[in-house]
């Protein structure tokens, strides 16, 4: 069974390199205005079907009620063509003492293949979308500055006091004899905390350096912060 399997397999083409391109790796919609946008481009010479949705962080599911929408829901995208995405907000239903967080999905729709015996594998993009509301009156960079951190034992405690999600990328503990060591985090929400479990051997860090996504979608750095 296994032969014939790979015998089937080899006969077969994959072809699973997306076509469509997302030119942001995040999209921030400033609640001063009316939209935001997101550009995408076909880097394939055949035209694709595009359909994009928002969610809520649950890749499996597709809300119904969320105030924001995308525009167009459905496009079709010729060869070696660019596309305009936009997002709307209806104006109500979101928090406006803090950031809200989305998911945009890019869904690709291949062409059907004129050739005999070629899987094709149609590929989603996700990537986060912020709606910041107005007079927030802090900055992504101050309030990443202003990030609580505590270490008790194993576990590492940081606090979010403000109002923006803040993705952390890398934490870099410092012991006090110089040795270093990196972790990976995640995303700290709003007025929240996280608690990072420590690998062994990090339990003298005292003192740390992070990393985190700014709006362009790069890395920024706070350093020397004492535990």
């Amino acid at each position: 069974m296994k032969n014939l399997l790979s015998a089937l397999l080899c006969c077969i083409s994959f072809s699973a390199a997306a076509g469509i391109q997302v030119d942001a790796t995040r999209v921030i919609y400033n609640g001063s205005a009316q939209s935001a946008s997101l550009n995408i481009h076909n880097d394939k010479a055949d035209t694709y079907m595009v359909q994009t949705w928002l969610d809520q962080g649950d890749a499996s599911k597709t809300p119904q009620d969320i105030p924001l929408q995308v525009i167009p829901p459905v496009l079709k995208l010729a060869g070696n063509k660019e596309a305009v995405l936009r997002f709307i907000y209806s104006g109500k239903g979101l928090p406006q003492d803090r950031e809200s967080l989305f998911w945009v999905n890019v869904q690709e729709i291949p062409p059907t293949s004129n050739k005999e015996n070629v899987l094709q594998i149609a590929v989603r993009t996700r990537i986060k979308l912020f709606y910041r509301p107005d007079g927030l009156n802090t900055s992504l960079e101050k309030q990443a500055a202003a990030l609580k951190w505590h270490r008790q034992g194993n576990q590492l405690t940081v606090e979010n006091s403000g109002p923006f999600n803040i993705t952390l990328g890398t934490i870099t503990l410092t012991s006090s004899n110089g040795k270093k060591q990196t972790i990976n985090a995640d995303m700290i929400k709003p007025f929240d905390r996280a608690t990072i479990n420590l690998p062994a051997g990090t339990e003298n860090g005292s003192r740390l350096s992070f990393s985190y996504i700014n709006d362009y979608g790069g890395n920024s750095e706070v350093k020397d912060i004492s535990l």
